[in-house]
């Protein structure tokens, strides 16, 4: 997949709502002047899991699909190439949204499929928005141990908790969950590289695809990250 396109790549500083605006309320009238509103394909007769229909939501239209991506992007910035991370095994699986599927069952007729994505983008900026909030009511800049060690444990408790039941715990969940405990680093000061390898390393591939994780994990988990990152940032605070 074109990396452009990949919400799982996106940073905090390419997501964080107070970096980007964006209104609501203009957004579905923006989104039917696009170039590909216009060029919505008609999907084939036939049940969904008949080979050709198959086929053509593979080409013709997830081809669509990207070039409304690309569009949205230009638009309104990198963050928007989240509005198809939909649950489960949609076109592109494991994340918050459940407006879009796939292009075998969210594109119809032009109106309808047009109106779905601009109900999926505001779903994704709405998801944003509220981990922004989320982060925010851990406030661990300027903190002094052990407060900032727990505030840090109990917000990736939280969090972790939070995504899963967003996305269900369906099909690649933990993808989406490794990156806003990454956002959720780099919000309160570590690097996005250095945040992405503390998460990587305290998941260790624990979390599976269709399953919530043990209680006792997340702990672990959440313990281990905010180790980490206590002493990530205050090797900063002395360089």
């Amino acid at each position: 997949m074109d990396y452009r396109l990949a919400p799982w790549v996106l940073t905090w500083d390419e997501v964080d709502p107070s970096r980007h605006r964006f209104d609501t309320t203009s957004a579905r009238d923006i989104i039917r002047g696009l170039a590909p509103a216009s060029t919505v394909p008609t999907p084939p007769s036939g049940s969904a899991g008949e080979r050709h229909v198959i086929d053509w939501a593979d080409d013709t239209g997830e081809a669509w699909a990207d070039s409304m991506t690309l569009e949205l992007i230009e638009q309104y910035g990198r963050w928007a190439s989240g509005w198809r991370w939909a649950r489960d095994e949609g076109d592109i699986g494991g994340g918050p949204v459940g407006s879009w599927c796939c292009p075998r069952d969210s594109i119809t007729s032009a109106e309808e499929t047009v109106a779905r994505v601009a109900e999926a983008l505001v779903e994704w900026r709405g998801w944003l928005e509220d981990l922004a909030a989320r982060f925010d009511q851990y406030p661990l800049a300027g903190l002094s141990d052990p407060i900032r060690f727990q505030a840090w444990e109990r917000g990736a408790v939280q969090l972790v908790h939070h995504v899963a039941d967003r996305t269900g715990a369906g099909d690649a969940w933990y993808r989406h969950c490794a990156q806003v405990l990454t956002w959720f680093l780099a919000r309160w000061g570590v690097a996005s590289d250095t945040a992405e390898r503390l998460v990587d390393q305290a998941i260790g591939g624990r979390f599976d695809s269709w399953a919530e994780p043990a209680e006792t994990v997340v702990d672990d988990i959440a313990g281990q990250i905010a180790h980490a990152a206590t002493t990530c940032v205050v090797d900063q605070a002395r360089d």
